[in-house]
C-alpha cells in the first residue's frame, strides 16, 4: 500500500445508551442529522453501531441490536436513501443483523470478531458487500483480563491472515476486505503500543487497514485523562502518526477536525508546503 496514501475518515454513530463516549451516541431521529452532518463535514462512511463493544460491556442479541438498529435505517431510508449502499457501514458481529441492514441498501460490514458468527461469511459474500475484518479475543466482556501474547504483532497477523482465508474461501473477494488491527480489543498498553508503531507493516499487506483509536482508555493512561472527553488532541495527535504511517482509514469521534489533519497532509505533499 501507498504510504502517501490519504486515509479514508469513518465517522462512529452509536445507538447505544452504554458506548463509552457519549458524544457518539444518538437515538433514531439524531442518527439523521448526525448522519448528514459528519458526511457534509467530509467523512466517507458513518459506521453505525447498536452493540457497545467497550471493554466491560454486555453483550446484546442479535435481535435487541435489531430493534435499535431498524429505525434509525428507517428514518436514513426515507430522509437520505441515496447514502445508504455506500457511505453507511453497519458495527455488527451478528448475521442476522447483517442481512437485514442489506434489505436496506447496506453494503458494508464492520465485525469486530472477524466473523465468529459462522453465517457471516455467507451473509456478506451473499451480498457482494465489503468487511473490515478486526483482530480480537475473547469478547467484549472479558477481553482485557489479562491478556497475553508470545508475538503480538506477529500472532495478530497469523490472525488476520487466517480469517482472510476464510472469508475468501465464503467467495468474499480479496478487495471486499478491510483490516483491523483491534487496539484495545484484548491488548494491553504495550500490546497497543507495538501494533501502533507497526502500523506501516499492517497497511503494506495488501488490505486497506482501519485504525480505531479515537478516545480510547489507552490515551488517557499515557498522558493522565481519565475522561473521553480530555483525549481530543491526543486522538488528533495519534491520527497525524497513523496517517503518515499508511493507514488507509480512520475510525473517529470527530469528523470536523481530522479531515482537517487530512487536508493539512494534502497539503504538505501538493507541492507548495514552501510557499509564504
Amino acid at each position: 500500500m501507498d504510504s502517501d496514501i490519504l486515509p479514508e475518515i469513518w465517522g462512529i454513530l452509536n445507538l447505544t445508551p452504554d458506548s463509552f463516549y457519549a458524544g457518539s451516541r444518538t437515538d433514531a431521529f439524531g442518527a439523521v442529522a448526525q448522519c448528514r452532518q459528519m458526511l457534509s463535514e467530509g467523512a466517507n462512511v458513518v459506521d453505525i453501531g447498536a452493540e457497545s463493544t467497550r471493554p466491560g460491556s454486555v453483550s446484546v442479541s442479535a435481535e435487541e441490536e435489531w430493534e435499535r438498529l431498524k429505525p434509525s435505517l428507517e428514518q436514513i431510508s426515507i430522509h437520505c436513501p441515496e447514502v445508504l449502499s455506500q457511505k453507511i457501514s453497519i458495527d455488527t458481529r451478528h448475521a442476522a443483523t447483517a442481512r437485514r441492514a442489506f434489505d436496506f441498501g447496506v453494503s458494508i460490514i464492520n465485525d469486530v470478531s472477524a466473523g465468529v458468527d459462522a453465517a457471516m461469511f455467507d451473509a456478506v459474500a451473499g451480498a457482494a458487500a465489503r468487511i473490515v475484518l478486526m483482530h480480537s479475543r475473547g469478547t467484549p466482556a472479558d477481553m482485557q483480563i489479562s491478556p497475553s501474547y508470545s508475538d503480538v504483532m506477529a500472532e495478530v497477523h497469523l490472525s488476520l491472515l487466517n480469517r482472510t482465508e476464510r472469508a475468501v474461501r465464503k467467495g468474499i473477494k480479496k478487495e471486499n476486505i478491510i483490516w483491523d488491527y483491534g487496539i484495545g480489543f484484548g491488548k494491553t498498553d504495550e500490546h497497543n503500543r507495538e501494533l501502533l508503531a507497526s502500523s506501516h507493516f499492517f497497511a503494506s499487506q495488501g488490505f486497506p487497514l482501519m485504525a480505531g483509536i479515537s478516545r480510547k482508555s489507552f490515551l488517557g493512561r499515557v498522558l493522565n485523562q481519565p475522561a473521553p472527553e480530555e483525549r481530543k488532541f491526543s486522538t488528533h495527535a495519534m491520527h497525524m502518526y497513523l496517517a503518515l504511517q499508511g493507514v488507509q482509514i480512520l475510525r473517529v469521534h470527530d469528523v470536523k477536525e481530522t479531515v482537517e489533519i487530512r487536508s493539512l497532509l494534502a497539503y504538505l505533499r501538493s507541492g507548495n508546503a514552501g510557499e509564504s
